[in-house]
């Protein structure tokens, strides 16, 4: 059987059994070390209503908080979803956060 990836598509060197963690779209159980994290920062109020409240407020410069979220996905959902996108044979080696910019250069 041929092998696809180098890491078998998991990330778990040394760790035996790794806890699952549930997908956000599907709800399917994933092995942690398997799913896809994107980590979500949004301001609580939306930008329409920011501006009224900036003007309402007493203080000058006051920042409001974000909510951060942390989206845990499976791959099918991922994929279907188009948070990650299916990638051709050569493109596969190219590993790191920025591998989408380096694959639309080409």
């Amino acid at each position: 059987m041929t092998k696809k990836r180098r890491n078998n598509g998991r990330n778990k060197k040394n760790r035996g059994i790794v806890r699952r963690v549930s997908c956000i779209f599907s709800g399917k159980l994933v092995p942690k070390d398997k799913a896809i994290v994107r980590y979500v920062v949004r301001n609580i109020i939306e930008s329409s209503a920011l501006r009224d409240i900036q003007e309402s407020c007493a203080f000058e410069f006051y920042t409001l908080p974000k909510l951060y979220f942390k989206n845990i996905y499976s791959i099918e959902a991922a994929i279907h979803n188009r948070v990650i996108r299916v990638r051709s044979k050569k493109d596969r080696r190219i590993r790191g956060p920025n591998k989408m910019k380096l694959i639309k250069k080409k």
